[in-house]
């Protein structure tokens, strides 16, 4: 079972992170915007992240594409957009329902690609993956992105 907590402001500490009957911490915790999630198991986080989540790879494909959409805007406007190329701004602002065709990415501002919808050889260099195939997997990309703060097991 997993625990929903409404997070503070930066400027504020954050809450005590709740604990299960027993006492015991929850394996992990994961801080999406304004809120605080724990749970023990992947899946159960997942389900929090993702309305109606049904447990299939449908439902973290989707949700994988929102966040690459998402995560590719936010880097593009944080990052050296300016310096792309045309055609290197052209794919960064690909409808990412498909996935752009590249072999090697060098350009000013990584790319975010979903692991599932590229099939091999896969694109090498400046890339941020995201990796629906499991719950554990979804979880851990969507953490080392930085879309999410994921900490625990």
């Amino acid at each position: 079972m997993s625990v929903r907590v409404r997070n503070t402001s930066a400027a504020e500490a954050p809450p005590p992170p709740p604990a299960r009957a027993d006492g015991t911490p929850y394996a992990y915790e994961v801080i999406d915007g304004w809120w605080r999630i724990y749970g023990d198991e992947p899946a159960e986080l997942i389900t929090e992240l993702i309305p109606g989540y049904a447990g299939t790879l449908e439902d973290r494909e989707r949700y994988a594409l929102a966040a690459a959409a998402r995560l590719q805007a936010g880097l593009a406007a944080a990052g050296r957009f300016g310096d792309c190329t045309d055609g290197e701004r052209e794919v960064i602002l690909t409808d990412r329902a498909r996935m752009p065709l590249v072999e090697h990415w060098t350009a000013a501002v990584p790319l975010v690609l979903v692991t599932t919808l590229c099939p091999p050889p896969r694109p090498t260099g400046e890339i941020v993956w995201i990796d629906p195939t499991d719950d554990l997997s979804l979880l851990s990309s969507l953490g080392r992105a930085g879309f999410v703060q994921v900490s625990g097991a």
